[in-house]
């Protein structure tokens, strides 16, 4: 057996944790923060920094690491440590993602510009240095817009700014303080009316896009913050899952991803598409689970084997049937009551389901599109029983918090 000495660069991706320290031909030495140390075994060496994001800290751990196990292999799974995967690749001449390859896949700014220059459809942009630049850049986009951080995962960091009076209140609010105070540059996007969005998730092999299924959300993400998120797979020959699978194919070549798995979302207007944003890593939620019930690929198998310069298994049959991944609802508060994972399961079409909220847990917030209380997975003959089924689960699942004094149904989309 060959044994791999691997660097992990990770924040909050447990799953790649987990799966690296259950390899035996792996010799692991992870670099993350104190808040997920417990994500790794006692006898896993782990080096703890500040930031995964701080890439001086991280080249700085890399160098001390390398001391005592010299890897030649560096997997960096979450959004917030894309960069300094990419960063610590160049830095040693180490196969892989390089740096200017994992910036543009994850510094939104770096992102558009490059989308854009080559002609893909994205919304017009602008670079901020601080929060209350919005006002200038109005005058350019209009109003309302939405004001992000240009680095980093988490639609808790996303604002949508209705005027110059909004903006002002929220320059001194403290719902605001993370974005305002983050060392990262923002950026602010003109606000488009959306009509549907899309993911699409894919796996690259040397350049060429092998495996890209599309899957259409309830409805837009930002809008369902706090609620319920989830999405359908649609089949190849659906004509926005042609014309968004166009689109994922252009921005990898245009990024110049070589090896890899990517999330694409696509926003569909009312004159035409655009490219939201895209990753390379696997995207969150129930959309892994997802992939593998309909088309057997496992992404994050996927992803490692690429990161690790193993071979990737992409292949697949289509489908012309739809899995459902329908993300429960987590409110703030202390669950005083939860619907259990068991009832779930035993409705019509469901495959899969797991409730990792307990009765006790307490959530102070914000709330973003990472917070749910777990999913289930359901499969659908046609875009008539999508609806129903979700109907049925959003009547189904209920979760009663301390601080709300009626049960929440999913169905309050």
């Amino acid at each position: 057996m060959t044994i791999r000495n691997v660097l992990l660069v990770n924040s909050n991706c447990r799953i790649a944790a987990r799966l690296l320290q259950d390899r035996p031909d792996v010799r692991l030495t992870a670099v993350t923060i104190e808040k997920y140390r417990h994500f790794y075994d006692d006898g896993t060496d782990v080096e703890i920094v500040d930031s995964v994001a701080d890439l001086t800290q991280v080249r700085l751990a890399a160098l001390r690491i390398r001391e005592r196990n010299p890897f030649e292999y560096v997997v960096s799974p979450s959004e917030w440590s894309v960069q300094a995967g990419g960063y610590i690749r160049s830095y040693f001449g180490l196969p892989g993602t390089g740096y200017e390859v994992a910036n543009a896949f994850s510094n939104k700014f770096v992102m558009k510009q490059k989308l854009a220059a080559a002609g893909l459809p994205v919304a017009a942009f602008r670079r901020l240095s601080r929060l209350e630049e919005a006002a200038e850049t109005s005058t350019e986009l209009g109003w309302p817009l939405v004001v992000k951080r240009a680095c980093g995962g988490g639609s808790g960091y996303v604002v949508v700014v209705r005027d110059a009076e909004h903006l002002r209140a929220l320059g001194m609010a403290e719902s605001t303080e993370a974005l305002r105070v983050a060392p990262f540059p923002l950026m602010a996007e003109e606000k488009v009316d959306i009509d549907a969005e899309f993911h699409c998730d894919g796996v690259v092999v040397d350049a060429k896009v092998r495996f890209a299924p599309v899957s259409r959300y309830f409805k837009p993400v930002l809008d369902s913050v706090g609620g319920v998120i989830g999405s359908a797979t649609l089949s190849e020959a659906h004509p926005d899952a042609q014309a968004v699978a166009a689109l994922h194919e252009q921005a990898v070549t245009t990024l110049g991803l070589q090896d890899g798995v990517t999330h694409l979302e696509v926003f569909k207007t009312g004159s035409g598409y655009l490219i939201g944003e895209i990753a390379c890593r696997p995207g969150g939620g129930g959309i892994v689970a997802q992939i593998r019930h309909q088309y057997g690929v496992d992404l994050w198998d996927a992803f490692l084997a690429a990161q690790l310069g193993e071979p990737v298994a992409a292949d697949c049959e289509p489908r012309t049937d739809h899995m459902i991944q329908y993300m429960l609802p987590r409110p703030v508060g202390t669950v005083t009551s939860v619907t259990r994972a068991e009832e779930l399961l035993a409705a019509e079409g469901v495959i899969h389901a797991e409730v990792k909220t307990k009765i006790g847990d307490t959530l102070t917030g914000p709330l973003d599109s990472s917070i749910y209380a777990g999913f289930v997975l359901m499969r659908a003959t046609d875009e008539a029983q999508i609806t129903r089924r979700i109907t049925y689960i959003d009547n189904l699942f209920h979760i009663h918090t301390s601080t709300n004094d009626s049960t929440q149904p999913t169905g309050n989309r």
